[in-house]
């Protein structure tokens, strides 16, 4: 397997202005990450989901295009699809996910780190449900719900999710 160092970068909008943050933090990524196209309002590409793993975490990355950003973002992994939160009808209730975060300022990507632990191994392959509130101006499509794209969840809703083959770090040296 191959490794990659990704440097993880936080941006920002403040104002009109965009501001870039240093590194948060340095990954020895393993195997290659998978990208998912980022929809707004089930048809609006507002910018990608990215999941990769190192030795110890899956990150769910998310990454908007300009003009998006993004006031809330919620993601679960699951080893099955019934491990993410749902509805007896089969609907995500993202409210539930394991991972939330709400922005007082809207940002354009953003990292949740869920710990491997003895949960996930590498080969398993895994349900990501990742979800975000998008904003954009409203000639671009105003406030919109944003859903990762992949298979569709069973209940009566365009909510959809991803699946990702976590990646085996190789022996360390």
């Amino acid at each position: 397997m191959w490794k990659m160092r990704q440097f993880v970068c936080r941006l920002v909008i403040t104002s009109a202005l965009w501001a870039v943050t240093t590194p948060a933090w340095a990954l020895d990524i393993c195997g290659a990450p998978q990208t998912s196209t980022l929809f707004a309002g089930q048809t609006i590409v507002a910018g990608t989901v990215t999941v990769f793993n190192d030795a110890s975490h899956i990150y769910v990355q998310y990454q908007t295009n300009y003009p998006w950003v993004i006031s809330d973002a919620h993601a679960a992994v699951a080893a099955t699809l019934d491990g993410i939160p749902q509805t007896k009808t089969g609907n995500p209730i993202p409210g539930r996910f394991a991972y939330s975060a709400t922005f007082e300022s809207d940002v354009t990507t953003y990292t949740f780190q869920v710990p491997t632990g003895v949960v996930f191994t590498a080969g398993q392959t895994v349900v990501v449900a990742a979800h975000a509130i998008l904003q954009a101006p409203k000639s671009y499509g105003g406030s919109q719900t944003g859903w990762a794209f992949g298979p569709d969840f069973p209940g009566a809703n365009w909510a959809t999710y991803m699946t990702y083959q976590v990646q085996g770090c190789g022996n360390p040296e």
